[in-house]
């Protein structure tokens, strides 16, 4: 695989451009090559006249572009307004393959079946390359319809930039249609000896908290843990909604999880009522932060992933970068972060409005961030191009200030995250600790009567239910065999209550007293308190005590009437109890 890359400022000069690439490709090489046509200029007539000059010099051949926001050129920005990449394919068994769909025609749903189809039934596929305008269309929709194609094809794209950043200024164009905006271009490569990978580099890093998305709608990010999403930026980062707005926060997207990878997602425009125009969709309930971008950290990772790149050993390397990185650098310096991939093999691409790529099964939308393909022909005997040793390339060992002061906050933000999870145990057993019976860990006193009370007196129930329940003969337990073993009763009677009633929804079970009990059954009537009355009765009087024996328990069961207060409850279940209590013991009696 051979690439040649040709730059020019005006439309006319087009033909010189052509004529060199006829020189460098041979005659007859039509089927095997792929041209790439990016334009910084908006205007349909002059791109359209460099279509057809490529045509007429290239019959035949393959040819996909689109608006960018700047080409890069032998990895780097080109000052150019067009460039012009052609990929000649050098193995007898590369195909390539354009279709460009026209999205005001045809829906996003109805494209995306024909694509997978076309990819899945031809098996010589490889990769599909796409390049897109964004405005008004359903990226979400566009990227779950390509996880329908079979999981060994490379996919990855780019979005037509365009600066005025409306619905009908950006284009893609192709040899299967014209300049067109509100339209995609899909490239499918492939052959027996062709071989692609791809990847994505960020090289921006989490800062502060994970927060949660509780408003959002489409690409407009409405709220942050419940205010304004802008109100992030202005709190933290002292980011004012002006003129600077947009600038000041490439320094500081926010970071999502989507698809189980961290994606950047960078604010284009902050609305009135404080909410965010994001680049891409986002998604209510998410989970999200703030990421801080450094240079020193950003170089450092491309210069990670050179290295991995490197043991690719590809023919070429395409880039979709994004705008925001481009303006984060500034025009002068966006080429230190792709210049080294030209040291590997001949690097070219454009600055988009977002990128595309393929992770594992799911195809997803990024921002500001690289996406990289390469790719390589394994023809037998072929020579390659001699590439720069790995240590020649190399990024700065030193971290930047902005770093050490990140990483300061992420562990101050981590060990803060759990002094307030230890406080928060604490409080909650403070809490219990203060409705709690120390003897039995069943509710107190106040505890229980206070649920009595709003249960009674509630309208969510039409029935509530009390049992109140006394030890029988309990003073001579502690008379006879001392308050330890008068203890060991009570506790093992507040274990039989808790095993009865702990799968009934809202039942509450509490001491009263020395060695009255009570139960609420809320939503239940007395036949059924009944019931379950009786099952700890019984399964109390089978247990025997290692000195007191077995022991028995008296019960009492209440339902309120007419809305009843919660006191007059508690006294008719006292007024069944003690029947039970003049007419035998160790019964249940109903009030």
């Amino acid at each position: 695989m051979k690439q040649f890359q040709v730059t020019f400022q005006k439309p006319e000069d087009s033909v010189e451009a052509l004529h060199k690439l006829r020189e460098q490709t041979g005659p007859g090489q039509e089927d095997h090559l792929l041209f790439q046509l990016f334009s910084r200029s908006l205007e349909r007539d002059a791109i359209e006249y460099v279509c057809k000059k490529l045509e007429n010099e290239f019959p035949g051949a393959a040819y996909v572009g689109c608006s960018t926001a700047g080409s890069i050129i032998e990895g780097d920005l080109s000052t150019d307004t067009y460039a012009l990449v052609c990929t000649l394919f050098e193995s007898p068994t590369a195909k390539v393959d354009v279709k460009q769909y026209r999205l005001d025609m045809e829906s996003v749903d109805g494209v995306m079946p024909k694509v997978a189809s076309f990819a899945n039934e031809n098996s010589w596929v490889k990769a599909i390359l796409f390049y897109t305008t964004v405005w008004k269309t359903s990226m979400t929709k566009l990227c779950t319809g390509l996880d329908e194609v079979r999981s060994d094809v490379r996919i990855m794209g780019g979005g037509a930039f365009n600066a005025a950043l409306d619905s009908f200024s950006s284009y893609v164009l192709s040899n299967g249609g014209n300049a067109a905006d509100h339209s995609i271009v899909f490239v499918f490569i492939g052959g027996d000896d062709l071989v692609v990978n791809s990847r994505y580099i960020s090289g921006w890093k989490p800062l502060g908290k994970y927060m949660d998305i509780t408003k959002a709608m489409g690409n407009v990010l409405q709220e942050i843990d419940g205010v304004s999403a802008f109100n992030i930026y202005h709190r933290y980062l002292k980011i004012e909604n002006d003129d600077t707005f947009l600038y000041n926060t490439l320094e500081f997207p926010y970071i999502i999880k989507r698809n189980g990878i961290d994606i950047l997602r960078h604010p284009q425009q902050c609305l009135k009522d404080g909410s965010l125009v994001m680049a891409s969709d986002v998604e209510n309930t998410s989970k999200i932060r703030l990421a801080y971008g450094d240079p020193v950290t950003i170089m450092e990772s491309i210069y990670q992933n050179i290295r991995e790149i490197q043991k690719e050993d590809p023919d070429v390397i395409m880039i979709f970068s994004c705008a925001g990185r481009k303006a984060f650098w500034g025009d002068s310096e966006i080429g230190n972060e792709t210049k080294a991939f030209e040291t590997i093999a001949p690097s070219s691409g454009f600055y988009t409005i977002s990128e595309f790529l393929r992770t594992d099964d799911n195809v997803n939308q990024h921002n500001l961030t690289l996406v990289i393909a390469t790719l390589k022909e394994m023809i037998p005997g072929r020579e390659h191009r001699k590439k720069t040793a790995c240590e020649e390339i190399h990024g700065s060992k030193r971290l930047s200030t902005v770093e050490r002061l990140a990483n300061f906050i992420e562990q101050a933000t981590s060990e803060l995250e759990t002094a307030n999870e230890q406080l928060s145990d604490m409080n909650q057993k403070l809490s219990n600790m203060a409705i709690t019976d120390g003897l039995t860990q069943l509710l107190n006193r106040g505890e229980i009567q206070r649920r009595i009370t709003e249960a009674a007196e509630s309208d969510s129930y039409e029935t509530v239910s009390l049992v109140m329940m006394d030890i029988d003969n309990f003073k001579k337990v502690n008379d006879n065999f001392g308050h330890n073993e008068g203890d060991y009763v009570i506790r093992t009677l507040a274990e039989v209550m808790k095993k009865q009633t702990s799968e009934i929804t809202d039942a509450s079970a509490g001491r009263w007293g020395g060695e009255e009990f009570m139960i609420l059954l809320p939503g239940m009537g007395k036949e059924k308190a009944y019931e379950i009355a009786e099952a700890i009765r019984k399964a109390f009087s089978d247990i025997t005590f290692p000195l007191a024996g077995n022991c028995t328990i008296s019960l009492g069961v209440a339902e309120n009437q007419n809305r009843e207060t919660g006191d007059s409850l508690a006294s008719h279940a006292d007024q069944a109890l003690y029947e039970a209590k003049n007419t035998g013991k160790n019964k249940t009696v109903i009030y």
